[in-house]
């Protein structure tokens, strides 16, 4: 792992690229950068005038980079992870939500032409007809619609235009690939103008499932279209309007599974017997069942897992918006934006917890009692802007209201087999004591049943959020300006649970209906045998669970549930926070930018503070718990300069920054001895850290972009009950975890792209490389899955990698027609899209691998 001194190190000698001298600009070279636009601050401006870290790609810039999607932005964005597997996660500086839940609000604030997207399963988008994409770094707690401690993203579709325009893309790949993207503007009156995209992307996927054989997994399947309008009422007044619907319907890439923790409570801290299990001295079959689909055993692109009906990402949504603008003079501006969302997620496989084959625990988007049951999420929001200006253009200004109702449901099912004790250590268990090898085990009595073998539970949530805010921007001086802005947020949560849980007395019941078991107590049914079991019927855990056979195909037993005693549990609480920001930034002077042999330079320091609202937690039978909103203050130090004739440019930013009761997801038990991934408050952190930008045309033909980031992130105060006291019932343990490293993030992110133009007799062509490295990722939850990391980053991580992607260009003259080929990850670097350690509990970790090499050809017709 690089040094941090060595981090810092690089920073500064990058940093001081501009005002050094360059030999390798020819003389009487004129190529410049192009003037980049971004409306960060509400209105348009210069991106080197505002002072703000923020990225800016066009249209042309994602397509000459080969960036579909918005999950390709963390290719080339400083500080930028995105994750996409069964919930897409969106980090900035360390900062996100990687759950996808409906109850807790993403760190990262997605925006399409100003429309708020509320949720993570509807924000990586296919960059059809956009114009443009800002990425925001760092809390947004003023401006933007949704108050955030991570940052923004903020794209910008192509506007109807009173020209006849169109284009069409095709492509094919390795995989299977095929996709196509077209659009087409129409004028339809002199004041009357729409514009249709459509977008449609397959392939068939990169990891077999060995016991399927033919199911691949990891694959693309989306379509979307885009429809807008645009409406110049009169010469002040104008309306943008647009509706998309997309449908994602793709096969969930698998995990393999390695163990880290033999003395998990799922293992020997239990001594828990599971299906296969014969010897109560030596449980291993939970452990055998993640050892079968490992990495090693199976293969890169190999997985263990098994038919499973919900194995699919399937996503229908849709929106409306719009946008009026009304010039009330040459200097202010009112716009209203109005957008309606909806969506509807099926039924989804969360998470298989033992890792294999064996359906030991699993977790469930999906209401067993009504299988074709889907999540319907849906919102409204309403926003006011006013823009202004003095007419001296010494003071300008942002004032606004925004609004939005959402209501979200969200099914949940989780599955725990029967499971099996000796009751030797059954009696331990209830008197408190940890359990261990047998002392008879000849003659040990097995002991078959559980608490809760399925529960199913139904969350709603109502969230009601107002927010006022301005920002104003005051010319102190000629080159000294100074920005002041707040926010008043306020997030009213009304939730609601509905749990319902196996009829544990009927469970135990049909076992003593049986020949094999006697009469049982507790949950708990004596075995009429021997940990051997009976020949041709396997073990006793084994039979037990024969005696609940699948007979609704959804892959599970079918235990009878108590439909008739519910658990329910109601809870609303207003969230509410005041979060300022100032910034005072000063534009270099000509005497110091002559000095120092630069064209343009801002140093900027910026104070700010973002908020994310507190919810209710669903913890199993226990009903919802209150987790406290999360804030953030940010201190940042910026510098854009531009040098050599505009031909070169560098921004960088400084920062640290402070959060209290960060939210982060713990894996917990209820009552009822349930494991259920929760969120919980981590009462101090802290991230310092810089980035850097350079974009340089050395030669006229050449285009070199740069982007650095090093982030150190420390919990301050980090404290989390312990799980293996609590499950013995021995009280509450607090395990400090401050030395642990922030999930999903890098220290080091690392990216250059290089892009040369030759423009030739038979039309211009275009080669491009693109390099990024990321430094080693830790993607644990609990301290033990920490522990079995410091011994070896990939038992619950990963390590450092890097990835070269290439692409070959040919346009012919007039720029009709364009052929591309390209090769992703050339190398074929192998190194994990997601991941997720839980050492305490189940002590496994289980990851996918991102893709493989992925090649292809796109052409682009435009007319």
């Amino acid at each position: 792992m690089i040094k941090t001194n060595t981090r810092w190190a690089l920073l500064v000698a990058i940093a001081s690229v501009p005002v050094m001298p360059s030999l390798a600009i020819a003389e009487g070279q004129n190529a410049v950068l192009e003037e980049v636009i971004v409306t960060a601050r509400r209105r348009a401006e210069n991106i080197q005038e505002t002072p703000i870290a923020v990225s800016a790609l066009s249209g042309d810039d994602l397509r000459e980079r080969g960036l579909g999607n918005v999950q390709d932005l963390a290719k080339v964005v400083p500080s930028l992870e995105i994750m996409k597997n069964r919930s897409s996660a969106i980090f900035i500086r360390g900062v996100g939500e990687r759950t996808g839940f409906a109850r807790v609000d993403p760190a990262v604030g997605v925006y399409l032409d100003d429309l708020f997207l509320p949720r993570a399963d509807g924000q990586l988008l296919d960059t059809v007809d956009v114009s443009s994409i800002q990425v925001l770094r760092g809390p947004q707690g003023t401006l933007f619609g949704k108050n955030t401690t991570g940052g923004a993203m903020v794209m910008s579709l192509v506007k109807p235009a009173d020209t006849f325009e169109s284009y069409l893309d095709i492509g094919v790949g390795n995989r299977g690939l095929r996709r196509a993207k077209a659009s087409v503007n129409l004028p339809l009156t002199d004041y009357l103008f729409v514009k249709l995209a459509a977008n449609i992307i397959k392939d068939d996927g990169y990891i077999e499932d060995d016991l399927v054989g033919t199911t691949r997994g990891g694959d693309n399947d989306r379509s979307s279209v885009i429809a807008q309008l645009r409406w110049d009422i009169s010469s002040t007044m104008s309306l943008d309007a647009f509706a998309y619907y997309g449908r994602v319907n793709e096969q969930i890439a698998t995990d393999h599974c390695n163990v880290i923790n033999e003395d998990s409570l799922f293992m020997r801290g239990l001594y828990v017997m599971w299906a296969g299990d014969t010897d109560p001295q030596n449980p291993s079959a939970f452990k055998n069942n993640c050892e079968s689909n490992s990495r090693e055993v199976q293969g890169d692109y190999t997985t263990r897992i098994g038919p499973n009906p919900y194995m699919k990402r399937d996503l229908e949504s849709a929106m409306v918006g719009a946008t009026l603008q009304w010039e009330l003079s040459e200097y202010h501006t009112i716009k209203t934006v109005l957008g309606v969302r909806g969506a509807e997620k099926g039924p989804q496989w969360l998470g298989d917890n033992d890792g294999g084959p064996a359906k030991y625990s699993e977790s469930y988007g999906i209401s067993f009692l009504d299988p074709d049951q889907s999540s319907q999420r849906d919102s409204v929001s309403l926003e006011f802007q006013f823009n202004g200006s003095n007419q001296a253009e010494t003071l300008s200004y942002t004032l606004g209201l925004f609004g939005m109702r959402e209501t979200n449901e969200e099914p949940f099912s989780l599955f725990t087999a029967l499971a099996g004790f000796d009751l030797e250590n059954l009696g331990k268990l209830a008197a408190g004591q940890a359990p261990g090898p047998t002392q008879t085990a000849a003659g040990s009595t097995p002991m078959v049943g559980t608490l809760t073998p399925l529960s199913y539970s139904q969350f709603g949530l109502e969230n009601v959020t107002f927010a006022a805010f301005g920002q104003a921007s005051y010319q102190l001086a000629e080159h000294w300006e100074l920005t002041l802005g707040v926010r008043y947020t306020s997030e009213k949560r009304s939730s609601d649970l509905t749990v319902y849980q196996s009829d544990v007395g009927a469970v135990s019941e049909r076992l003593a209906l049986s020949p094999f078991f006697g009469p049982g107590a507790g949950g708990f049914n004596p075995f009429l045998g021997s940990w051997l079991g009976v020949p041709g019927l396997g073990d006793p855990v084994t039979i037990a669970n024969s005696l609940f056979p699948d007979t609704n195909g959804d892959g599970l037993p079918d235990y009878p549930f108590d439909l008739d005693n519910p658990r329910f549990d109601e809870r609303s609480d207003t969230f509410a926070k005041t979060t300022p920001m100032g910034s005072l930034s000063y534009s270099f002077s000509d005497a110091v930018l002559a000095s120092m042999g630069l064209d343009s330079g801002l140093l900027y320091a910026t104070w700010s503070f973002g908020f994310k609202s507190g919810f209710f937690e669903p913890r199993g039978i226990d009903g919802l718990e209150r987790v406290e909103p999360e804030t953030v203050e940010n201190r940042e130090l910026g510098l854009k300069l531009e040098a050599l004739d505009r031909s070169l440019r560098v921004n960088l930013a400084a920062y640290s920054m402070d959060f209290d009761e960060m939210q982060l997801i713990q894996v917990k038990q209820d009552s009822a001895g349930n494991n259920a991934v929760i969120f919980q408050n981590a009462g101090a952190s802290s991230i310092v850290g810089g980035e850097i930008e350079v974009q340089w045309i050395p030669l006229p033909a050449l285009n070199v972009n740069l982007a650095y980031s090093n982030n150190n992130y420390s919990y301050e105060d980090y404290k989390d009950a312990d799980l293996f006291t609590q499950a013995l019932g021995q009280g509450v343990v607090l395990n400090d975890r401050s030395d642990e490293p922030f999930q999903v993030s890098p220290q080091d992110n690392f990216s250059v792209g290089v892009q040369y133009t030759a423009e030739t007799s038979v039309g211009r062509i275009t080669p491009r490389i693109d390099v990024r490295y990321r430094s080693e990722r830790y993607f644990g939850i609990d301290n033990t899955a920490y522990d079995a990391y410091r011994r070896d980053p990939l038992e619950s991580g990963d390590e450092p990698f890097t990835v070269v992607d290439m692409r070959l260009g040919w346009e012919n003259r007039d720029g009709s027609t364009a052929v591309t080929l390209y090769v992703n990850n050339a190398f074929d670097e192998r190194y994990l899209s997601n991941s997720g350690g839980v050492g305490d509990s189940i002590g496994t970790n289980t990851g996918s691998l991102a893709p493989p090499r992925a090649y292809g050809l796109d052409v682009r017709w435009v007319y």
